[in-house]
Protein backbone atom coordinates (compact mmCIF):
# COMPACT_ATOMS: atom_id res chain seq x y z
CA UNK A 1 0.00 0.00 0.00
CA UNK A 2 1.73 3.30 -0.99
CA UNK A 3 -1.04 5.36 1.33
CA UNK A 4 0.37 6.82 4.87
CA UNK A 5 -1.69 7.48 8.30
CA UNK A 6 -0.71 11.18 7.78
CA UNK A 7 -2.10 10.94 3.81
CA UNK A 8 -5.38 9.77 5.36
CA UNK A 9 -5.83 12.26 7.93
CA UNK A 10 -4.83 14.72 5.29
CA UNK A 11 -7.92 13.12 3.30
CA UNK A 12 -10.26 13.51 5.90
CA UNK A 13 -9.23 16.87 6.89
CA UNK A 14 -12.14 19.04 5.41
CA UNK A 15 -15.00 19.57 8.03
CA UNK A 16 -17.58 17.21 7.70
CA UNK A 17 -20.65 20.02 6.32
CA UNK A 18 -24.80 18.84 6.32
CA UNK A 19 -24.67 19.15 3.10
CA UNK A 20 -21.56 16.74 2.41
CA UNK A 21 -23.38 14.10 4.85
CA UNK A 22 -26.43 14.58 3.06
CA UNK A 23 -24.64 13.70 -0.18
CA UNK A 24 -22.81 10.96 0.90
CA UNK A 25 -26.30 9.34 2.13
CA UNK A 26 -27.70 10.14 -1.61
CA UNK A 27 -24.52 9.09 -3.32
CA UNK A 28 -25.14 5.39 -1.36
CA UNK A 29 -28.76 5.34 -1.00
CA UNK A 30 -28.56 1.56 -3.17
CA UNK A 31 -26.06 0.48 -0.61
CA UNK A 32 -27.28 1.43 2.84
CA UNK A 33 -30.96 0.37 1.42
CA UNK A 34 -29.30 -3.05 0.92
CA UNK A 35 -28.01 -2.64 4.71
CA UNK A 36 -31.11 -2.00 6.27
CA UNK A 37 -33.42 -4.64 4.47
CA UNK A 38 -31.06 -7.16 5.85
CA UNK A 39 -33.40 -5.62 9.11
CA UNK A 40 -29.91 -5.88 11.51
CA UNK A 41 -29.68 -5.00 15.18
CA UNK A 42 -25.66 -4.62 15.23
CA UNK A 43 -23.51 -3.46 12.63
CA UNK A 44 -19.95 -3.09 12.24
CA UNK A 45 -18.66 -0.69 9.71
CA UNK A 46 -14.76 -1.46 9.24
CA UNK A 47 -12.88 1.77 7.96
CA UNK A 48 -15.36 4.65 8.88
CA UNK A 49 -14.12 7.33 6.61
CA UNK A 50 -15.75 10.61 7.90
CA UNK A 51 -18.12 8.09 9.89
CA UNK A 52 -20.94 9.16 7.97
CA UNK A 53 -22.83 5.92 7.03
CA UNK A 54 -22.59 4.46 10.77
CA UNK A 55 -24.16 7.98 11.72
CA UNK A 56 -26.63 8.03 9.49
CA UNK A 57 -27.84 4.04 10.40
CA UNK A 58 -27.69 4.67 14.40
CA UNK A 59 -30.17 7.07 13.66
CA UNK A 60 -32.37 4.82 12.67
CA UNK A 61 -32.05 3.10 15.63
CA UNK A 62 -29.41 0.36 14.79
CA UNK A 63 -26.48 -0.15 16.94
CA UNK A 64 -23.78 1.01 14.97
CA UNK A 65 -20.00 0.26 15.94
CA UNK A 66 -17.42 1.98 13.89
CA UNK A 67 -13.58 0.77 13.94
CA UNK A 68 -10.38 2.24 12.21
CA UNK A 69 -6.75 1.70 12.85
CA UNK A 70 -6.70 5.65 12.50
CA UNK A 71 -6.95 7.13 15.81
CA UNK A 72 -7.26 10.55 13.96
CA UNK A 73 -10.02 9.65 11.41
CA UNK A 74 -11.55 7.94 14.65
CA UNK A 75 -11.10 11.13 16.53
CA UNK A 76 -13.30 13.32 13.64
CA UNK A 77 -15.50 10.36 13.58
CA UNK A 78 -16.73 10.68 17.35
CA UNK A 79 -16.98 14.83 16.72
CA UNK A 80 -18.55 14.53 13.83
CA UNK A 81 -21.02 11.50 15.96
CA UNK A 82 -21.69 14.31 18.38
CA UNK A 83 -22.74 17.15 16.14
CA UNK A 84 -25.19 15.20 14.54
CA UNK A 85 -26.85 13.55 17.75
CA UNK A 86 -25.66 10.29 16.54
CA UNK A 87 -25.22 6.65 18.31
CA UNK A 88 -22.79 5.54 17.20
CA UNK A 89 -19.48 4.10 18.74
CA UNK A 90 -16.21 4.77 17.34
CA UNK A 91 -12.99 2.38 18.38
CA UNK A 92 -9.61 2.32 17.23
CA UNK A 93 -9.68 -0.83 15.82
CA UNK A 94 -6.71 -3.64 13.88
CA UNK A 95 -8.70 -4.57 10.48
CA UNK A 96 -6.73 -7.89 10.05
CA UNK A 97 -7.64 -8.85 13.82
CA UNK A 98 -10.38 -7.40 15.33
CA UNK A 99 -11.31 -7.90 18.86
CA UNK A 100 -14.64 -8.96 19.04
CA UNK A 101 -16.38 -12.29 19.21
CA UNK A 102 -17.39 -14.47 16.55
CA UNK A 103 -20.85 -13.59 14.84
CA UNK A 104 -21.45 -10.96 17.05
CA UNK A 105 -22.78 -8.76 14.32
CA UNK A 106 -25.81 -9.32 11.68
CA UNK A 107 -23.62 -6.84 9.36
CA UNK A 108 -20.48 -5.84 8.90
CA UNK A 109 -19.88 -3.55 6.16
CA UNK A 110 -17.13 -1.54 4.50
CA UNK A 111 -17.47 1.22 1.74
CA UNK A 112 -14.62 2.82 -0.36
CA UNK A 113 -12.13 0.45 1.79
CA UNK A 114 -11.02 -2.70 0.15
CA UNK A 115 -10.24 -0.86 -3.38
CA UNK A 116 -6.65 -0.20 -1.29
CA UNK A 117 -5.73 -3.67 -0.92
CA UNK A 118 -4.14 -6.44 -3.22
CA UNK A 119 -6.15 -9.20 -3.68
CA UNK A 120 -4.60 -11.73 -0.97
CA UNK A 121 -4.77 -8.76 1.87
CA UNK A 122 -8.90 -8.55 0.41
CA UNK A 123 -9.03 -11.95 1.06
CA UNK A 124 -7.65 -11.90 4.23
CA UNK A 125 -10.12 -8.83 5.44
CA UNK A 126 -13.09 -10.55 4.82
CA UNK A 127 -12.17 -14.01 6.72
CA UNK A 128 -11.88 -11.68 9.41
CA UNK A 129 -14.98 -9.72 8.60
CA UNK A 130 -16.57 -12.97 8.64
CA UNK A 131 -15.51 -14.38 11.80
CA UNK A 132 -17.37 -11.48 13.62
CA UNK A 133 -20.09 -11.28 11.43
CA UNK A 134 -22.91 -13.16 10.09
CA UNK A 135 -22.71 -11.43 6.69
CA UNK A 136 -20.49 -8.81 5.04
CA UNK A 137 -21.54 -6.06 2.52
CA UNK A 138 -19.18 -4.05 0.69
CA UNK A 139 -18.94 -1.04 -1.35
CA UNK A 140 -15.98 0.39 -4.15
CA UNK A 141 -15.39 2.59 -6.71
CA UNK A 142 -15.61 0.15 -10.06
CA UNK A 143 -13.67 0.63 -13.13
CA UNK A 144 -15.85 3.18 -14.60
CA UNK A 145 -15.32 5.25 -11.18
CA UNK A 146 -13.68 8.62 -13.22
CA UNK A 147 -10.77 9.31 -11.16
CA UNK A 148 -8.79 7.84 -7.56
CA UNK A 149 -9.94 9.88 -5.44
CA UNK A 150 -6.88 9.24 -2.77
CA UNK A 151 -4.24 7.60 -5.55
CA UNK A 152 -3.93 4.12 -4.87
CA UNK A 153 -7.14 2.81 -5.85
CA UNK A 154 -7.52 -0.68 -7.81
CA UNK A 155 -10.93 0.29 -10.06
CA UNK A 156 -12.12 -3.25 -10.99
CA UNK A 157 -14.75 -4.52 -12.71
CA UNK A 158 -18.14 -6.41 -11.78
CA UNK A 159 -16.47 -9.26 -12.99
CA UNK A 160 -13.15 -9.10 -11.49
CA UNK A 161 -15.15 -8.60 -8.01
CA UNK A 162 -17.71 -11.24 -8.71
CA UNK A 163 -15.26 -13.82 -9.69
CA UNK A 164 -12.73 -13.37 -6.83
CA UNK A 165 -16.00 -13.10 -4.38
CA UNK A 166 -17.64 -16.04 -4.99
CA UNK A 167 -14.31 -18.54 -5.51
CA UNK A 168 -13.39 -17.76 -2.12
CA UNK A 169 -16.93 -17.10 -0.66
CA UNK A 170 -20.44 -17.74 -1.01
CA UNK A 171 -21.56 -14.78 -2.98
CA UNK A 172 -25.69 -13.98 -2.23
CA UNK A 173 -25.43 -10.25 -4.04
CA UNK A 174 -23.45 -7.97 -6.51
CA UNK A 175 -25.08 -5.23 -8.68
CA UNK A 176 -23.21 -1.82 -9.74
CA UNK A 177 -25.27 1.17 -8.76
CA UNK A 178 -24.80 4.99 -9.19
CA UNK A 179 -24.90 6.91 -11.75
CA UNK A 180 -22.67 8.95 -13.38
CA UNK A 181 -22.43 11.19 -16.81
CA UNK A 182 -20.43 13.08 -18.53
CA UNK A 183 -20.39 15.08 -21.71
CA UNK A 184 -17.84 13.25 -24.11
CA UNK A 185 -16.74 14.10 -28.35
CA UNK A 186 -19.46 11.97 -30.33
CA UNK A 187 -19.64 11.63 -33.87
CA UNK A 188 -22.32 14.65 -34.76
CA UNK A 189 -20.95 16.53 -31.84
CA UNK A 190 -21.46 16.03 -27.75
CA UNK A 191 -22.65 13.19 -26.75
CA UNK A 192 -23.73 12.26 -22.81
CA UNK A 193 -22.31 9.33 -21.96
CA UNK A 194 -23.46 7.57 -18.52
CA UNK A 195 -22.06 4.94 -16.13
CA UNK A 196 -22.84 2.84 -12.98
CA UNK A 197 -19.55 4.07 -11.09
CA UNK A 198 -19.76 1.91 -8.01
CA UNK A 199 -19.97 -1.69 -7.00
CA UNK A 200 -21.78 -3.35 -4.13
CA UNK A 201 -21.79 -7.39 -2.76
CA UNK A 202 -23.10 -9.30 0.02
CA UNK A 203 -21.04 -12.38 0.90
CA UNK A 204 -21.30 -15.20 3.79
CA UNK A 205 -19.30 -18.23 4.20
Amino acid sequence: MSYSQNNWEQFYSLDTTPSFFLNNICVHKSFLEAIINQDPKQILEVGVGTGTMSIFLSLLGIECTGADSNKEIVKKAEILNKKLNGRAVFKKADAFYLSFSDHSFDVVFSQGFFEHFADVLILKLLREQLRVGKIVMLSVPNNFYPQKDFGDERLLSKLYWDTLLKTHFNLLHSENYYEFSKEADGLWGKKTERFLVMYMAKISL
